[in-house]
């Protein structure tokens, strides 16, 4: 007897069949299409096939990015009109910190100047570009500088491995999972943060970055260049090294380049507002059920 069911996520198991009720869900993107080899092909088969059609039996969908809609609408052939854009926003840790604040978390920050990761390791996360951009840009600069990979997975012995390839393990630290008090701190004193993923349906470590000041290099991949707007160094390739150890150097080298971009970050941020998305994902439910 509900008027309305909200799914979060949509899967095959969510149960909207023979359901009175209108019906909506949160779908945000299409990983498993653009890096397909890094999920299981019933992953695969279920996003691809199944979830398509379980959009359809939708009264509404909302997503995150006006690049995910417009696939949704050509692709899955979802009226647009039943597709509304929420886009995600930040958390209000994530920001300037004052230099005490900085001062009392020194002890998780190098003391050498380091070029900043963070994530859960996944090859879709793309190491060989973090790690190899990285190499390159030491290679040619001989730059006394480190690569931090933060989050669960990048201190694993396939990481660390990684790292030996590249011939850096010398110059890589990955602290394993950090929480979000250490993650900014790490943000607000990096040189610059390096996101060059293959699939993101909105890419939060971008904006997180911008919020505490940090410039950002990332992958001119599906919905990132809507997200970052001309606040970051985007990557039309994400396996090309060079490019990326060109644009460390850039930053590293152009501080007026480097200012730019950080101010240009806080003025994006300001796009993404929580009270914003959820005042319209209730308007459209209230305009479901009248």
């Amino acid at each position: 007897n509900f008027d309305l069911i909200h799914y979060s996520p949509l899967s095959v198991f969510a149960p909207i069949w023979k359901l009175k009720a209108k019906k909506t869900a949160t779908v945000h993107g299409i990983e498993e299409v653009l890096y397909p080899q890094g999920y299981s092909f019933i992953h695969r088969f279920h996003d691809t096939k199944i979830h398509p059609l379980y959009m359809r039996a939708m009264d509404g969908i909302a997503t995150v990015s006006e690049t995910s809609k417009n696939y949704f609408v050509e692709k899955y052939k979802i009226k647009p009109s039943n597709i509304i854009v929420t886009y995600n926003a930040l958390s209000e840790e994530y920001r300037l910190l004052t230099e005490a604040e900085k001062k009392a978390a020194s002890k998780e920050i190098p003391q050498k100047k380091y070029v900043l990761h963070i994530s859960r390791y996944s090859k879709r996360k793309n190491p060989d570009c973090i790690m190899g951009g990285f190499a390159k840009y030491i290679t040619k600069t001989g730059d006394d500088i480190v690569l931090v990979c933060a989050g669960k997975g990048w201190d694993s012995e396939e990481a660390l491995l990684k790292a030996e390839h590249y011939g850096i393990k010398d110059r890589y630290i990955a602290p394993g999972f950090i929480d979000t008090k250490t993650a900014v701190a790490l943000l607000n004193s990096a040189l610059v943060f390096l996101f060059p993923s293959f699939a993101e349906g909105f890419g939060m470590p971008n904006i997180e970055a911008m919020a505490a000041g940090c410039p950002v290099i990332t992958s001119a991949i599906f919905a990132i260049p809507e997200i970052v707007a001309d606040a970051a160094v985007l990557l039309p390739d994400p396996r090309d090294q060079q490019s990326c150890a060109d644009a460390i150097e850039r930053i590293n080298t152009n501080e007026n380049f480097r200012l730019d971009l950080v101010q240009k970050g806080f003025n994006n941020i300001k796009r993404f507002d929580w009270n914003q998305s959820a005042n319209k994902l209730i308007n459209f439910w209230k305009n479901l059920v009248k």
